[in-house]
């Protein structure tokens, strides 16, 4: 799965605060710092006024907002909490309450409060974060019909954000919507280039592919897709070693022993790689290397066929041998 990455929005927060801005002078200074990011200063600004107003809605939600940004997510929720009950009509109040609770694992918490807060969520940037972060939860929870609906609404909206492709694409794939997963997670990597998280997925999507046409013995295409899964994943063995299957019943024996032989550096004790790559120094007429790889795998794995291989390649390798006995009789 891929792991959830969520950016704060601070910005965004920062704007729907203009909202009924209160008449108190020194709420001013408290803002600056704000958005300054120096939330500290911000805060001790504004607790005297908080002293003597503790109905003061606003500041309760800068506050919150403040410590959100300094990652202390017990007192934002206290805040946030405080501003939601004196009425805050303020999308920016319901999304840092939600981030909080996000970030301390309290994700029924989180959907909870995103659902309390959606009324107020009019402007677009307040709408991509409502599905946006609610997406995220969903995905979290493998909630994956109710995360794909909200990160489509989330994309809708706003499509340079790389997370929501990514958690959507990687939807698609559990969902065996293998052509929307592989268009939705490419988007993903266009915006974010080598995402290890992306690339996996993706790279899954084109191994099974792979191994689908393997099976109905579309080797070329099989051969096209697990060079995409490799390019994508570059260390995993098992692409690599069907990737030899592809190229074998290809009869492409020197490519076979490329991609079995890299294979092998990946999975150094594997019986049924170095079996393969036996196969092909065999198809080769490589007889030490087919009988050095038959023996490896016969220690790891020993079995009756294994040990006819080993017969079968050291037969092989004595018949020079036994053409040139009677050839030296004939000189003497």
């Amino acid at each position: 799965m891929i792991k959830v990455q969520f950016i704060r929005r601070f910005v965004v927060v920062a704007c729907a605060l203009f909202i009924a801005l209160p008449a108190i002078a020194d709420y001013k200074q408290a803002y600056a710092y704000f958005k300054q990011g120096q939330f500290e200063k911000a805060i001790q600004e504004l607790k005297p006024d908080l002293d003597k107003n503790p109905d003061w809605e606003f500041g309760h939600r800068l506050a919150g907002l403040c410590y959100l940004g300094l990652k202390n997510n017990a007192l934002a929720t206290v805040e946030l909490n405080r501003a939601i009950q004196l009425k805050s009509q303020t999308f920016a109040t319901f999304y840092g309450l939600a981030q909080a609770y996000y970030y301390s694992d309290k994700l029924d918490n989180c959907v909870q409060i995103l659902n309390q807060g959606e009324q107020y969520a009019k402007a677009p940037e307040d709408l991509y974060g409502l599905h946006h972060l609610r997406g995220a939860v969903f995905y979290r929870q493998q909630k994956f019909d109710q995360a794909a609906a909200d990160l489509a609404g989330a994309i809708r909206i706003k499509t340079d954000d790389w997370s929501d492709f990514a958690q959507l694409g990687a939807i698609y794939f559990n969902q065996n919507r293998y052509d929307e997963a592989i268009q939705t997670l490419q988007k993903a990597l266009s915006l974010k280039p080598g995402d290890a998280a992306a690339s996996g997925v993706l790279a899954k999507i084109y191994f099974k592919q792979g191994l689908a046409a393997l099976t109905a013995k579309q080797y070329s295409q099989a051969l096209d897709l697990f060079h995409k899964a490799g390019t994508l994943t570059p260390n995993d063995g098992y692409i690599f070693y069907n990737t030899g299957e592809a190229c074998l019943f290809l009869t492409n024996y020197a490519d076979a022993e490329k991609a079995y032989t890299q294979a092998l550096s990946l999975l150094p004790r594997n019986a049924d790689v170095l079996t393969r790559l036996g196969l092909t120094y065999e198809r080769q007429k490589k007889w030490p290397q087919a009988l050095d790889s038959y023996q490896k795998a016969n220690e790891i794995s020993p079995s009756p066929s294994m040990k006819d291989s080993i017969t079968r390649v050291s037969d092989q390798m004595k018949k020079p041998e036994e053409k040139k006995k009677p050839e030296e009789k004939k000189k003497h």
